[in-house]
């Protein structure tokens, strides 16, 4: 219609009005992240706004926490308790949205801002907390970490780290962590440094305690095909030693036509290269996402040159495994997913018990994951500062896919305060690792045992509260 027309119709003053009101509109058009001619043509599209982690679901369960409570449990070793509280997080971040990307509904945590995102907000001096595309998959800072260690310590470097060129993560934070992480500027190397304190130890403002950070890990394979060949995890080795993924001899295979029967028992196969009706399951039964242009070439230009351009639009990226932590309490709650054959019995570090609690609500593709938890480093909980590796219980919290692949050379700079002998990715626990977070680019990683927060390690350091992720993700702008 004509504004002429429009006229006719409506007093001129509304239609002023109108004209007004859109100008502004037009004007107050917040700035998006990527600021490429791309991102700008599908913003009003594409435009992603982070969601805070929704509680409603579960009447029974509260975020953040009541730390005084979440202590109570440590106090009690009530596992229960700790269990249902992980499934109630897990159940947050994978409740569907009305946000979207390219017309694919996402997820509570596929909304969320990843590292990169936010270190361009912050050299932007923006706080828009809004996203124009997928957070970016990336190789594991983890498995560079470990390779580094093993070889600064003299050991085999490949030994169950050899992940191919399939696995990849992100790093998110919920929109309070990554409010916190703006505002408070905690990426500048500038800012780090500022809460040095020679001769005794610095540390970032801690983050707030509804604050959440994440890792999804995904494995990429080729649409293309009818079947998708992943690794399925056989439960921890009888002697501990690197059991990364290319060991396990397991396999399980993804029908991408979702032609199989749904909740039938999974068998895997051992070497297999083709699938059985008994290791086959649907694509429906993983929390996926079809890779675009854009990420593929994102992919492509993390290989190296002996292994090509491997990735393609179309491919399918299947979450095979998330750490998730949360601030609940001052060393942060923390329990990890990775994808189980059998999601009623999962193995090891998972449990039958841990399966049992799971929400009735998840969808069928969240069903589908085991839980381990380490809400604390050893049995009894340690305080904060003062606490003691004597008379005590390790907890072991790790991902299969994550850390069991790692081995003696990761651990070699710090001696095991509990267990000389705990040298192993299948030996580890989140919160001691995270504990040793520094924004130092010095790493070094523990295995299990009781770390006080006072320890020596940390003089002349500047603790970032457990987030590797801050010493992964600094700007230097000194």
């Amino acid at each position: 219609m004509k504004l002429s027309n429009l006229g006719r119709l409506w007093p001129m003053g509304l239609v002023l009005a109108l004209i007004l009101h859109l100008i502004l509109l037009s004007c107050n058009k917040p700035t998006p992240i990527n600021n490429s001619p791309e991102s700008q043509l599908l913003e009003n599209i594409n435009q992603i706004t982070p969601v805070p982690l929704p509680t409603t679901e579960d009447p029974g369960f509260n975020f953040p926490e009541d730390s005084t409570l979440i202590y109570q449990w440590l106090a009690e070793r009530d596992t229960l308790s700790i269990y249902a509280h992980a499934w109630g997080i897990w159940a947050g971040l994978t409740s569907p949205t009305d946000q979207s990307y390219n017309g694919n509904p996402l997820l509570v945590f596929e909304t969320w801002l990843g590292l990169g995102e936010m270190q361009s907000i912050v050299k932007q001096n923006s706080l828009q907390l809004q996203k124009t595309e997928r957070t970016m998959l990336q190789k594991p800072k983890q498995f560079e970490h470990s390779a580094t260690l093993a070889k600064q310590a003299g050991v085999d470097t490949t030994a169950g780290l050899d992940f191919g060129t399939n696995f990849w993560v992100t790093v998110s934070y919920n929109p309070s962590a990554a409010n916190y992480a703006i505002q408070n500027q905690i990426f500048k190397k500038s800012v780090l440094d500022s809460y040095k304190k020679p001769g005794t130890i610095g540390k970032i403002p801690a983050f707030p305690s509804d604050a959440i950070t994440i890792k999804p890990t995904y494995y990429v394979g080729s649409k293309q095909d009818d079947f998708i060949r992943i690794p399925a995890w056989p439960g921890p080795p009888d002697t501990p030693k690197p059991f990364g993924p290319e060991v396990w001899d397991s396999y399980i295979f993804v029908d991408v036509n979702n032609g199989q029967e749904s909740g039938k028992v999974l068998v895997p196969v051992n070497g297999g290269d083709d699938p059985t009706p008994a290791s086959t399951c649907n694509l429906n039964d993983f929390i996926n996402f079809e890779v675009d242009a854009e990420m593929a070439k994102y992919l492509n230009e993390q290989q190296s040159a002996v292994q090509g351009d491997t990735a393609k639009a179309g491919d399918v990226a299947l979450l095979v495994a998330m750490h998730v932590t949360s601030k609940e309490i001052s060393n942060w709650t923390w329990q990890t997913f990775y994808w189980a054959p059998n999601p009623n019995t999962p193995l090891a570090p998972s449990s039958t018990t841990a399966a049992s609690i799971r929400p009735t609500g998840l969808s069928a593709a969240a069903a589908h994951y085991g839980v381990s938890t380490g809400y604390a480093m050893v049995w009894p909980n340690q305080p904060i500062v003062g606490g003691t590796n004597q008379d005590v219980e390790p907890i072991f919290g790790f991902n299969p896919f994550l850390e069991a692949g790692f081995g003696k050379g990761t651990f070699a700079k710090r001696e095991n305060q509990l267990n000389p002998n705990y040298d192993y990715g299948v030996q580890t626990n989140c919160m001691s690792c995270h504990s040793l977070a520094t924004s130092s680019s010095s790493v070094v990683y523990s295995a299990d045992e009781y770390i006080s927060m006072d320890d020596p390690y940390f003089v002349d350091k500047v603790q970032v509260d457990f987030a590797w992720s801050i010493q992964s993700a600094i700007i230097t702008d000194q």
